[in-house]
């Protein structure tokens, strides 16, 4: 009798304290129409004014991809509802390696969104995420990378 007691006990502990499989999977669903495209983390932001490059600290930040092949949302790691969208304006690959010997097209895509005079240009790829920031009335670009990430967890 004292062994099924400490079952059930075990079993409203287990109940109470952990997320059952269904809300752990509703706590990452994904956009209605929308495929989960990847995690990334946007480590390294430079501003570029009169051909000079300027490397500006920042902390690390996560995101989540979402892409329903016509628009791509960028949601950061904590939230659910706000995002950025963007418009895809082509599909067909990335170039890389321009200026080298080494050129190559990587599958991935590029999307534009205009909010507030201020464009911004979505470079993505399997490994590669970079936001272009041109803002309508200042000389400043602002070019902001990120690499895929496996998760949202900053410890890893």
């Amino acid at each position: 009798m004292k062994r099924i007691h400490t079952y059930l006990l075990f079993a409203l502990v287990a109940t109470v304290f952990l997320k059952p499989a269904e809300l752990l999977a509703e706590q990452d669903s994904l956009p209605l129409g929308y495929r989960f495209a990847g995690n990334y983390r946007f480590d390294k932001r430079v501003k570029i004014r009169d051909g000079e490059a300027l490397k500006i600290q920042s902390k690390a930040f996560y995101c989540r991809v979402y892409t329903d092949g016509i628009t791509v949302r960028v949601y950061g790691e904590n939230s659910k509802e706000s995002y950025t969208s963007f418009t895809i304006h082509r599909n067909d690959g990335i170039l890389t390696g321009a200026g080298t010997n080494k050129m190559e097209t990587l599958p991935g895509l590029q999307a534009y969104s205009l909010v507030g005079n201020v464009l911004r240009q979505l470079t993505l790829t399997e490994d590669r995420l970079v936001v272009t920031k041109f803002p309508a009335f200042s000389d400043v670009v602002e070019v902001t990378y990120a690499n895929r990430r496996i998760s949202l967890n900053g410890a890893r």
